[in-house]
């Protein structure tokens, strides 16, 4: 590890990681019913936005002179490309993307959530371990955006809020509405619950876009 370079660096780059998992994912779901189409698609996508980064140690990638930047900027290109790779495959297969795109969030999800649960460190009995655990999964901006104020902590629930959502400028610059990339989120959200414990639920129950001052979440174990 770079002297420069700590586990908050490392914590952040395996969430980026993440988000080109999922992207990856997509592709993968799309090619099998598309076929050529999706790597049509994904080039044009990459011709824009840049290949995902290669399989190597982010020591060996990062700009040591500038680290927060550079992550900063690896998850502005991470989410804005996994858009327009949705944009595109909507565009070019309508209803059937858009399925393409929830069922690979959802799978994603759960796969992210069954992976915390394994690992042993997280209560996957209590609300409030199961929202830690997202923090270690889930990109939701930079450590120093501080995006959520949790308003309710308790084994049974947790409630989070944030005035506004940090992805909405690279779902912007993608040219996919907000609407649409919310629902996608949710389902990860949902299938990450419910990956660590069937009886915990995630819902939204208040919403910008439909003119509420905050979003909120919530996991509640019934």
């Amino acid at each position: 590890m770079s002297a420069f370079l700590g586990p908050i660096h490392y914590w952040m780059f395996s969430k980026i990681r993440r988000v080109i998992e999922r992207e990856q994912l997509l592709y993968a779901s799309a090619a099998r019913t598309c076929g050529d189409l999706a790597e049509e698609l994904r080039v044009q996508v990459w011709q824009t936005y840049g290949s995902p980064l290669p399989d190597k140690d982010l020591g060996e990638m990062i700009d040591q002179a500038n680290i927060h930047g550079w992550l900063q900027k690896q998850v502005n290109i991470a989410e804005t490309r996994e858009a327009a790779f949705i944009r595109e495959l909507i565009d070019a297969c309508g209803d059937a993307g858009h399925d393409l795109a929830a069922a690979a969030f959802a799978e994603h999800g759960a796969a992210c959530g069954c992976e915390a649960r394994q690992q042993g460190k997280y209560d996957a009995s209590r609300a409030d371990s199961i929202y830690k655990a997202l923090n270690d999964y889930f990109l939701n901006g930079m450590p120093c955006d501080q995006a959520d104020m949790v308003t309710e902590s308790s084994p049974q629930k947790v409630v989070w809020e944030a005035a506004v959502c940090l992805q909405e400028p690279n779902w912007k610059r993608a040219g996919v509405s907000a609407k649409l990339m919310k629902e996608l989120y949710q389902a990860w959200l949902q299938g990450f619950a419910q990956a660590m414990n069937p009886a915990c639920q995630y819902r939204q129950t208040a919403d910008t876009l439909q003119g509420d001052p905050v979003n909120r979440h919530e996991f509640v174990i019934a």
